[in-house]
């Protein structure tokens, strides 16, 4: 069917609307890491509690992801994605006007329930109103959109900071909240398939959020040092405990919160799987290649940074490319080929010594940032396009989901492999005398583990293209 102009513009509008509310969910995410020690020092809290303005904020969206896929396939998604831009804009103005410590993360939480709603129900609306053809290209500009938004956010959070404090930080977004929730009210229909009309599994979804809230918790406590292994195992065992019964009672349920069926679609299952692996490989890398920057290379920070930056400016190049090409050549395994670019840059990564050229660092840098953008546009897309539509609102979800779970396990199972072969912590490390050669000890084995685990999703990726080259019969 042909579409008129004021169609394909009002669809166009809409994109620009859920890339707002994507890109205040990646700015936030990437703008406070650099005003933590600002805050730490105005609330008189040490390094360790102030991490908790970052971890609330992580926690509160990991756990909710879930729920409102659900119910945006029940209820619909205009009014639900409104109300995640509502309350992320409210908790950021509530962030600004902290006078309290307890209220700043109080604030936080507030602000990541928008924005989990909003990142649940992004992939689902532009699935929705894009057809088959173009969503890729339009998934590929939220791929570009939110390596903007990291891009941006360090850099314009020191300039804040140093200009107006570090409340402008939260400040910032809203106008672009109140823009967006304009843009959503005004423009966007409910899709035309009819919405799931059932029940909401309350029950399922509370053990849910205790389940991985515990899991979390455990993992980030791990990684920071902030609880006894006997209490992180004990945390882990009854996170999977409850997790366990979560799936025997979801089973049983007419109307679950996770439809267990979903992933008997190997199209969605195998695809879920690359992301979450993809993720928790690339948190290797971002975790540790600042150490090396810095520490080995002895650059300054701003030197490190704009090293750093050359990854999300490639894939924010080539994502639209990719997405475009995802739509137009269905058939070419775009997602393998992606994934095999960055375990090759993984791999050769892990070759770096204390003599290697900024030049070299860089040309690795963005092979991984191109293989990425080549990896995550195609396949979104194929999660996507493998579910029917009543259901792209909770498929998104799980999507999110996969995608932040991947990036804490990364970070943490980084962590403690580096651990386990210096037989130290990276923060003991460099608080004192630094030791480049045990350090690259480290280093080599971290990202060459990073790139046998990639390594595994290429195999995955690879099992997917060859029995469904063609992709999912739904589109």
């Amino acid at each position: 069917m042909n579409e008129t102009k004021s169609q394909i513009t009002r669809r166009n509008w809409i994109l620009f609307s859920t890339c707002i509310a994507v890109f205040m969910a990646t700015l936030d995410g990437s703008i406070v890491n650099i005003t933590l020690p600002v805050i730490s020092r105005y609330f008189s809290v040490s390094i360790n509690s102030v991490q908790w303005v970052v971890t609330a904020y992580l926690l509160t969206i990991s756990s909710l992801l879930l729920i409102w896929g659900k119910i945006s396939d029940i209820h619909g998604r205009k009014v639900l994605f409104t109300v995640g831009l509502g309350i992320f804009t409210l908790g950021s103005l509530l962030c600004g006007l902290s006078n309290s410590y307890a209220m700043l993360i109080g604030a936080r939480v507030v602000q990541a329930i928008g924005a989990s709603i909003t990142m649940a129900l992004v992939q689902g609306i532009v699935t929705s109103i894009f057809p088959a053809g173009r969503r890729g290209k339009a998934l590929g500009v939220i791929g570009t959109v939110v390596a903007i938004g990291s891009l941006v956010g360090p850099s314009l959070g020191g300039v804040l900071v140093h200009l107006v404090g570090w409340r402008s930080i939260f400040y910032i977004n809203i106008p672009f909240g109140i823009l967006g929730i304009f843009l959503t009210m005004f423009l966007l229909n409910e899709s035309g398939e009819k919405l799931e009309k059932k029940t909401f599994d309350v029950k399922g979804s509370i053990v849910f959020v205790f389940s991985i809230g515990l899991m979390f918790i455990g993992i980030l406590s791990l990684q920071d040092g902030l609880l006894s292994q006997s209490w992180v195992v004990g945390m882990m065992l009854l996170s999977f405990l409850l997790f366990l019964w979560f799936i025997w009672y979801e089973r049983r349920q007419k109307n679950p919160l996770l439809e267990i069926k979903l992933f008997k679609n190997a199209v969605f299952s195998l695809s879920l799987s690359t992301v979450y692996i993809f993720f928790l490989a690339m948190f290797a890398y971002i975790f540790f290649m600042p150490f090396y920057l810095q520490y080995v290379l002895n650059l300054n920070i701003l030197t490190a940074g704009l090293i750093m930056s050359v990854y999300p400016i490639t894939t924010g190049i080539v994502s639209p490319i990719s997405g475009w090409m995802s739509d137009k050549h269905a058939k070419v395994p775009l997602a393998m080929i992606g994934l095999s670019i960055n375990t090759l840059a993984l791999v050769l990564l892990s070759f770096l010594n204390a003599n290697t050229s900024k030049f070299q660092v860089m040309v690795l840098i963005i092979m991984l940032g191109f293989g990425s953008a080549l990896f995550q546009s195609p396949n979104t897309n194929a999660i996507m396009s493998s579910v029917a539509r009543n259901k792209v609102g909770v498929a998104g979800s799980i999507n999110a989901f996969s995608r932040n779970f991947g990036m804490i396990s990364g970070t943490t199972i980084s962590v403690i492999i580096f651990m386990f072969i210096t037989k130290t912590g990276i923060n003991n490390m460099t608080s004192g005398a630094f030791d480049s050669t045990l350090f690259l000890k480290g280093f080599r084995v971290v990202l060459l583990s990073a790139g046998v685990i990639s390594l595994i999703g290429v195999g995955l990726s690879a099992i997917r293209t060859k029995r469904y080259p063609g992709g999912s019969k739904y589109k």
